[in-house]
């Protein structure tokens, strides 16, 4: 028995290894509805070994999905935050890219990429309808970078969204601190302004009551 156990546990070790996550195409997408207003464990969901599969989202880097897996959840409001969660803990992969998709995965909604390799992607939308199931599916920009990752779905945008518009009222005469805002991982959101660039890049949001 103890020549026969050998090859047979170092076998399982293999397949688990190169095994592709269950979530790796449209079809057996992961319903994540109970993370709505939360986050999953650490480090739960991964792109090691996924394939390609249906679309890239309109402002990936990638010709062709590499390693994505997908996603999928009933909109409750209008409004849906996703954000892929990386680095220390929270996982290995690098250089995410996000997409939001109708319920047949290949009409868009929304779509995000990384700025700098470890960095946390947020993808966003505010025209869902409640009821609806929605998909979205995360992958890398290059094979080398597939890795863990958590995932935290809130049912409100934030400041990338004129509806998510962060109130400042509290500035007024004084100053917020230092680097507490960035457009780093902004996306463009309604109109440019007419001194500015003819269209929106990077804008994020705020407001605040006149005194």
């Amino acid at each position: 028995m103890r020549y026969c156990l050998i090859p047979f546990v170092f076998g399982m070790s293999i397949l688990s290894v190169f095994a592709q996550p269950p979530n790796d195409d449209y079809a057996s997408a992961v319903d994540v509805s109970g993370l709505l207003g939360g986050c999953s464990s650490d480090a739960l969901y991964t792109t090691v070994s996924a394939t390609g599969d249906l679309n890239v989202g309109a402002c990936w880097s990638t010709g062709s999905p590499l390693r994505n897996v997908w996603f999928k959840f009933t909109a409750t409001t209008t409004e849906v935050n996703i954000t892929v969660d990386v680095g220390g803990v929270k996982g290995t992969q690098r250089r995410t890219q996000v997409a939001l998709w109708q319920s047949d995965g290949t009409t868009p909604v929304s779509c995000n990429t990384y700025v700098s390799d470890t960095d946390d992607v947020v993808v966003g939308a505010t025209t869902l309808s409640p009821g609806d199931v929605y998909y979205f599916s995360v992958d890398v920009q290059n094979t080398a970078f597939q890795g863990t990752f958590s995932l935290c779905l809130s049912e409100a945008v934030d400041y990338d969204y004129y509806e998510g518009a962060e109130d400042i009222t509290g500035l007024i005469n004084s100053c917020s601190a230092d680097a507490a805002y960035t457009t780093l991982g902004a996306t463009g959101d309604q109109n440019a302004g007419s001194c500015g660039n003819p269209t929106v890049q990077y804008n994020r949001w705020f407001n605040f009551t006149a005194p």
